[in-house]
């Protein structure tokens, strides 16, 4: 008798973590969260996910300002004119339906001034 509420409690106990693994509901909050990732540095180029479909997109990498559109899947590939890889510090995307996110960029070991010696 004892075993067999047992049985039916770890029963119940796997149809729920099955449940939750097939549904979603276990999954990390942060995958879906908007993100930038550095595609290209010069031209500088950034690749964008986890926006909403089809959502307006505004980026500005200092003074200089580009505009995309997510695809269906939420995802947009753009180029920001004058801005490269050794002048920009970061990169602000900001979606028409509330998404947002920060690229940080250290400079790169090519942009450092020469030392004089």
């Amino acid at each position: 008798m004892r075993a067999a509420a047992l049985f039916g409690v770890c029963a119940t106990a796997a149809v729920v973590v099955l449940g939750f693994t097939i549904l979603g509901g276990g999954s990390d909050a942060r995958a879906a969260r908007p993100k930038l990732e550095l595609a290209r540095g010069s031209p500088l180029t950034v690749r964008g996910e986890h926006f909403r479909s089809r959502e307006e997109v505004k980026l500005s990498a200092g003074a200089r300002i580009s505009h995309a559109r997510a695809n269906g899947d939420g995802v947009f590939v753009v180029t920001i004119p004058g801005a490269t890889r050794c002048n920009t510090i970061r990169v602000l995307a900001r979606g028409s339906a509330g998404s947002y996110t920060v690229l940080k960029l250290l400079p790169a070991p090519m942009c450092q001034p020469a030392r004089s010696g």
